[in-house]
């Protein structure tokens, strides 16, 4: 038996009783497991497997696909709406799609559950929710060995605030003459130091969106798809 607290990043029906969850766990990063019979009307535990719901799990089996037994709320679920939502449901697709299985990573799990946390006291802004992203796309990229260093190039120098930078999959940062498609230096300088602002915002953007794009492959986030109206009323 293994006991875990985690959250459920996905769920999806299996047979005519049960789900199939994933599930982020502090102890173990990412599980997969079969809830039995929840979806039956004498479960009590259908309840409790939703998304931003801190849980006590305790799971049983030796293969990848685990079988849930009994399952405890550790805290009252999070109640998020509007753009807060959508960026906690991004998060889960983003988890889901690139972590490996079972691989522990503690601190990310608790930066995941701090941003939650965050994101229930802030406005549907996305000049407020958005350096939360950012900063734990980056931090999951740290956990995954993708994140180059934002101090100095390929070679090793310090970066420069005039100048121009690539990002290259297999050296970092490379100094750059195109001046249209590649990073100021002093943007990813403000990026580095979490300084927010509208060109190290951008910058930030553009840069994860690199990162990922490898670990995402051509199938789209579904969940992006939900802030096209909030960036729409907030150009």
């Amino acid at each position: 038996m293994l006991r875990v607290e985690g959250v459920v990043l996905h769920r999806r029906a299996y047979r005519e009783t049960s789900f199939l969850l994933d599930l982020f766990c502090r102890e173990s990063g990412k599980i997969s497991a079969v809830a039995k019979g929840v979806r039956s009307a004498k479960s009590d535990r259908k309840s409790l497997l939703q998304p931003f719901q801190l849980l006590e799990c305790h799971l049983y089996g030796r293969h990848e696909l685990k079988n849930l037994g009994s399952v405890d709320a550790l805290q009252p679920a999070m109640q998020l709406q509007g753009l807060r939502l959508y960026c906690a449901m991004y998060l889960n697709e983003l988890l889901n799609r690139v972590l490996p299985k079972e691989e522990p990573c503690p601190q990310l799990f608790n930066h995941y559950l701090s941003i939650l946390q965050q994101f229930r006291q802030l406005d549907d802004s996305l000049n407020e929710v958005e350096p939360l992203l950012r900063e734990f796309e980056f931090a999951l990229l740290s956990e995954l060995g993708y994140m180059p260093d934002l101090c100095e190039d390929s070679h090793g120098e310090v970066l420069r605030h005039d100048g121009h930078y690539m990002l290259s999959a297999d050296e970092g940062l490379v100094a750059s003459a195109d001046n249209q498609r590649s990073f100021r230096g002093e943007a990813l300088m403000l990026v580095n130091a979490r300084q927010w602002g509208p060109e190290s915002m951008q910058c930030a953007k553009r840069l994860s969106r690199q990162l990922l794009a490898p670990l995402l492959g051509d199938k789209p986030l579904k969940s992006r798809e939900l802030f096209a109206p909030f960036r729409t009323s907030n150009s």
